[in-house]
């Protein structure tokens, strides 16, 4: 299986985990829509919301709360988008479950639709790794607060 999301799960590829628990890994998206964008991944394959087993699916909400606590201690977090995209039909990417958490500021749609329609660009990708370790960083602190 060529999956990224059970390669990161297996250690067999690197990522920004902040959370890790048995049915989850919370990680930072590599191709943010916004700072501190956040991916709660299936810790076991499941390519729709349907595949996945009860205990995971009834503790999904519980860890984006607990996620969104820490998110909210982000300077300027004023709201977060919970996205689900369940299909391809529904622009899953990856079909492998993932709830994305979208931290969003005041003011911040121009540069929200700027980055949807450039975030696979190759631009400034060592920058964006630079950035990416800081968050972890906070993040992790800030979840063990939440």
């Amino acid at each position: 299986m060529n999956c990224v999301f059970c390669a990161i799960a297996d250690g067999q590829l690197p990522a920004h985990i902040i959370h890790e628990d048995e049915h989850f890994l919370v990680l930072l998206d590599i191709f943010p829509l916004r700072p501190t964008h956040v991916l709660i991944v299936a810790r076991g394959h499941a390519p729709f919301l349907a595949d996945l087993p009860s205990p995971p699916r009834e503790a999904l909400l519980a860890l984006a709360d607990r996620v969104a606590k820490a998110l909210y201690r982000e300077p300027g977090v004023l709201g977060i988008n919970l996205l689900l995209n369940d299909g391809p039909v529904a622009n899953q990417h990856v079909p492998h479950l993932h709830l994305h958490l979208i931290p969003r500021r005041s003011g911040d749609l121009i540069a929200l639709c700027w980055r949807i329609l450039t975030r696979f660009l190759p631009l400034g990708r060592k920058r964006l790794e630079a950035r990416l370790a800081c968050e972890a960083e906070r993040l992790r602190a800030a979840l063990l607060e939440a």
